[in-house]
């Protein structure tokens, strides 16, 4: 029920985020047409940006946090041009584990984000404000006073080279007495029921009798063999829903 509450009032936001679409330019989102919470629009402004010259994958950071809160992620912009060449059909092994870490980079973000917010207080005395910059102090043991001075962003997150950011611990993302499930979050931003559902009916459509592979799966959906493993849960949600769609398939 929280994951689901926790969606629903960022769903105007997450929706923003192009998992399914490969970017040319960087991107602001706008909260004034978008459903959420009078607070996220009035204290919070998101950008993605992409840039090769990082010396990680992706980050998340966060900037000026006594006013306008502006989170920024951060993705090399490789990623958008291989998954511009799949796209186009260019449909090679090394392409398709590019788009699928695209995925996982965009996700993990995604959690960091939904983090922030939820330890943003929804009310707005100052007492709220030095409570919100004390979490990401403790959080981080960086100064974001000094970032306000000094123009400088504070990183949040840094997703390194050859590291899947489908692992973390409990409390990666949580800032001080978050109840969020962040593994249920992020399964869920990975591969929902819908996404999982469409899958498994296209993969049903056309194997005649043939053995699903997990690169058929991410072909599909661009979760690869490595989230399954790390979330079982979900490879046994995936079972169950093929071998419900094979039974029906056998009796229409």
């Amino acid at each position: 029920m929280e994951i689901s509450f926790t969606l629903w009032s960022l769903k105007g936001v997450l929706e923003k985020v192009p998992l399914e679409m490969p970017q040319d330019e960087s991107i602001d989102i706008n909260f004034s047409d978008v459903a959420v919470p009078y607070y996220i629009k009035q204290f919070f402004k998101v950008a993605i940006v992409y840039e090769d010259s990082l010396p990680y994958e992706a980050c998340c950071t966060i900037y000026s946090p006594n006013h306008i809160v502006t989170v920024v992620i951060i993705i090399k912009r490789q990623y958008e041009e291989y998954f511009k060449m799949w796209k186009k059909g260019e449909v090679e092994s090394n392409i398709l584990d590019f788009c699928c870490l695209r995925r996982e980079l965009y996700c993990h973000e995604m959690c960091h984000l939904t983090a922030i917010v939820r330890a943003f207080p929804s009310n707005r005395s100052s007492i709220a404000r030095e409570d919100f910059k004390k979490k990401i102090q403790e959080k981080f043991k960086k100064s974001v006073d000094s970032a306000e001075k000094l123009k400088a962003v504070p990183l949040v997150s840094v997703e390194k080279t050859g590291a899947s950011p489908s692992a973390f611990d409990k409390d990666h993302f949580r800032y001080d007495d978050d109840s969020l499930n962040y593994f249920g979050l992020y399964q869920e931003l990975m591969l929902d029921y819908d996404k999982m559902l469409e899958c498994v009916k296209k993969l049903c459509a056309r194997i005649n009798g043939e053995t699903i592979t997990f690169e058929d799966v991410a072909r599909e959906t661009f979760v690869s063999r490595d989230f399954f493993q790390t979330f079982p849960e979900k490879l046994t949600e995936f079972r169950k829903l093929f071998a419900e769609e094979m039974q029906r398939d056998r009796v229409e």
